[in-house]
Formats: C-alpha cells, structure tokens, sequence
C-alpha cells in the first residue's frame, strides 16, 4: 500500500557551504584568509525538512513561496525530483545562508534575501487539494511569513478540524500554531521566548516540562515537545500525560539542520501511525545520529534523495553510542 503523502508548509531557503583552509591572516586587515577549496549547495528551511522526509522514502508535498530569481531557481533544482514542489511567489529575493567553514567548523556565516510571500501568495495552489489524502502536516516556519498567510492558515485550519494531524516546528518570527495542532516542538531558547513569565533555570527535562505545560494552554495544542539538545525532549500532553525522552550521548558532531531533521522524524512518525511520545522518542534517537555524523553540512543528493553522507564517519567506537532511548514517564 502507498504510503499517504506527509505536507511540508514553510518557507524554503537555499543553504550554501563554502569549505576552504586559513593559512593567513589578511594583510589590510585582522581576518583569516579563506582559500576556498569546494562549495556545495542544499535545500534549506522548510526544504531541507521536506527533502528529509522525502529521503526516507516517503511522498512529500512542499508548500512553499519561491522567488524566480537564480538563487530560487537553483533551489527549484535541487529538489526537482526529490518531491512534490507547489511554490507560490515570493518577494525581496531568496533567502540564502552560506556559511564559511573551515575544518568542519564554521567561520562566519553571511545571510542574504528577504524571501516573503507575495500577497495572496497560496491564491492559486489549491491548498484543500494539496491536503486532500495528507498523512500528517509538518509545518517548518523560518518566519519569513508563509506560516503567517491567511489562506494557509485557513487551509490548515480545515485539516486539524478534519482530523489530520498537524506538527508546528515554530520560529521566534513567526505566528502562534493554529488552534488544536497535534504537536507543536519550540526548542528551549524559543519555548521560554514564547512562555513568557518567570524564567526557569537549567536545561534538564522538568524545566522544559513546566515551559511545555505553560505553552499548552496558549498554543492550544494537543501536546507541545520542548527539544533540549542533548538533553533529549520533554513531552506534556493536553490529557495531563507527560514524558521525559533522553538522547543518546554524542561527542562532537554538528548541529546544523537537527531541529529539521527532528520535526520531520515526527511528522514521519505520526504520519505512519506512531503516537506521539513514540514519535518523539524515535525522531530524539534519529536527530542524535544525524548530529554525530556531521548535521545538514554533510546532506547530499544521491538520485532522487536528499540523504546524509555516512561514508567514514568521524566515530570512534565508545565515543557514539547506539542510538537507543525511549520515553520515561513523569509522575
């Protein structure tokens, strides 16, 4: 049997990674010499999140608004193929991320484009059509505004009242979920930002318990998932169930594009039929891995797929451990 389609709603950005090696400072200037030795490119955003998805195998759809300038149709290119694009326009030019990096490291990293909607953007993209049959619904806002649309917020709106389930991966820049998400998964800087009140202390599980707890009431959400790096994720639920999902230990790595690949693990999981601390626990377990073997920087296209290089992996045996983990209930 087909797998249902997961629908990815966000805004897509292109990432660009610029390698290089330092061996001198600038003469006119205190700054390291960046001689560059290979560049690659990837989705970003929303699209990284699809491609993601979509690299498991899985139909995606991703709704998104894309500027037809080289940056947008670059973008468009990496993911023809890889899944389902349905862009309406978009204004101020792409957003493009590079980052400098040396060693596996980043140096500096330089942001350009705007990347807002077009007014009426989703006018003529048939969202009901494009939800129609949807396994799950993951939107991915990056706060350029495509979450914040109107039409789309409508669209969605209609899915969580027909039942489809709806996670929510916020930004700082963004709007509340829509009333009666699934799950919605702030990672803890945007959880406290969003709880407001009282600021709790320390990164462990109960304070990111007592955040999920307040955000559930302004969220109006099923559960809400406050992710915690290494720390895992804490989960509260609606009906009063709460979990604390730890992460398996990971020395090193690099973060960059986890929160993605963790919101698309999720949607993923939700959309086969998994429950939500399940869910959660399986998308915490997969997110540590893709940190332990490099994050987004090491993302390529193989075929039609967006999949993570795994060839010589920088692990050791003792440094990485299995990545095994499931949810422990809290009293």
């Amino acid at each position: 049997m087909t797998a249902r389609p997961v629908v990815v709603i966000g805004d897509a950005l292109l990432d660009v990674d610029v390698e290089g090696t330092v061996e001198r400072l600038c003469p006119d200037a205190p700054a390291p010499v960046l001689d560059v030795v290979d560049e690659s490119a990837r989705p970003g955003g929303a699209g990284l999140a699809a491609a993601l998805v979509a690299g498991r195998g899985i139909p995606v759809r991703l709704v998104t608004a894309l500027e037809r300038d080289e940056p947008g149709r670059r973008l468009c290119e990496l993911l023809d193929g890889a899944l389902d694009l349905i862009a309406g326009a978009s204004v101020g030019g792409t957003v493009v991320k590079c980052r400098w990096r040396v060693g596996g490291r980043t140096l500096l990293r330089t942001d350009r484009g705007r990347g807002a909607p077009a007014p009426r953007f989703a006018a003529r993209l048939g969202l009901g059509r494009v939800l129609a049959g949807a396994g799950a619904v993951l939107v991915s806002d990056y706060g350029r505004g495509v979450a914040a649309d109107p039409q789309v917020r409508a669209a969605l709106a209609r899915a969580v009242a027909r039942g489809v389930p709806v996670v929510w991966d916020p930004h700082p820049r963004g709007p509340d979920p829509v009333p009666g998400a699934t799950l919605v998964t702030p990672n803890l800087a945007e959880a406290r930002r969003a709880a407001g009140g009282p600021d709790e202390s320390g990164k462990d599980g109960q304070a990111g318990l007592e955040l999920a707890g307040r955000l559930l009431d302004r969220w109006d959400a099923h559960a809400v998932a406050v992710t915690l790096g290494s720390g895992g994720a804490a989960v509260r639920h609606r009906h009063g169930g709460r979990s604390a999902i730890p992460a398996p230990a990971v020395d090193g790595g690099d973060a960059c594009g986890a929160g993605d690949h963790f919101a698309g693990g999720v949607a993923a999981a939700v959309a086969a039929g998994a429950d939500v601390d399940s869910a959660v626990a399986e998308a915490v377990c997969e997110a540590s891995r893709f940190v332990a073997l490099g994050g987004g920087s090491t993302v390529r296209r193989f075929g039609h797929r967006w999949l993570q290089r795994t060839a010589e992996p920088d692990l050791v045996a003792g440094r990485h451990r299995p990545v095994t983990g499931s949810p422990e209930r809290v009293a």
